[in-house]
């Protein structure tokens, strides 16, 4: 069928109400914006939703897939074990990504080991908003990026997007990302005065739409930033490559020295 839409979305434990508390309102942009994605994910109507995470099970020389029929993930390792999602899983569209990504040379792997088949915070806090929004039981490709390359991130979000273009399913996307660690002193990641930097060109790049510099964005200033977000908001470049796109920086801010970015990507038409 088609690609829906798209999003990008940080992941602060902190902006879930049972954790964050009396302090959720340091995240209030954020989590305002969060509500606002979700409810654009849900009135989109997909039959599937892809995640693109930095914080599963990351290899080096592979992307890594949960594939297997159900992924659940809680917030123990914060404290809230009983915040619990879990979903269904397209094991279909992960068998044709896997062969369609072997014609490229790019390298997979399936999860299937209980160690490694938890939904990590990365896509929970996220998909904690969407399914606030009232997202109907419709299943989930976890799909974990890789320490590759940027060119080798982008060509393989461009394999998913030509798996998309092949099912018979109305798809999302979203990659999840926090940006710089290192903003601020006392930092979770310690302190760069070029941090910032970083965050400023991202976010210019979202604002103009220009997708396709996002790959291009110095790696020594990546590196500097202590980011985990390059990577996935890069494969999903690639995915968004054929398409007329219309973007929507919903919100920006790093309270705690991590830059946290919500933005959506509506197709407005495309190959």
């Amino acid at each position: 069928m088609s690609l829906l839409m798209a999003g990008f979305s940080p992941h602060p434990p902190l902006a879930i109400p049972d954790i964050g508390g009396d302090n959720i309102d340091t995240v209030k942009d954020t989590v305002n914006s969060l509500n606002e994605l979700g409810k654009e994910i849900v009135e989109s109507d997909p039959e599937l939703l892809i995640t693109i995470s930095p914080h599963g099970t990351v290899l080096r020389e592979s992307i890594s897939i949960i594939d297997q029929e159900y992924v659940k993930g809680d917030f123990a390792e914060f404290g809230y074990r009983n915040i619990e999602i879990k979903m269904p899983i397209n094991t279909d569209f992960i068998h044709l990504l896997k062969k369609n990504a072997v014609k490229e040379g790019l390298h997979t792997i399936s999860l299937k080991d209980k160690n490694s088949t938890h939904l990590d915070h990365g896509v929970l806090v996220p998909l904690y908003y969407i399914l606030e929004a009232g997202l109907k039981d419709i299943p989930i490709v976890p799909i974990n990026m890789a320490f590759w390359n940027y060119s080798e991130l982008y060509d393989f979000g461009k394999v998913i997007d030509k798996t998309i273009k092949e099912i018979d399913l109305d798809v999302v996307v979203l990659a999840s990302g926090d940006l710089s660690h290192r903003l601020i002193p006392g930092a979770p990641a310690g302190y760069d005065q070029n941090a910032k930097d970083y965050d400023q060109k991202l976010v210019k790049h979202i604002k103009n739409n220009e997708l396709d510099k996002i790959k291009e964005i110095d790696p020594g200033l990546i590196h500097r930033a202590g980011e985990c977000g390059q990577r996935p908001i890069v494969m999903l470049t690639g995915i968004l490559s054929e398409y007329e796109v219309e973007t929507d920086l919903k919100s920006y801010q790093g309270p705690f020295g991590v830059g946290y970015a919500v933005a959506s990507f509506k197709i407005l038409g495309g190959n």
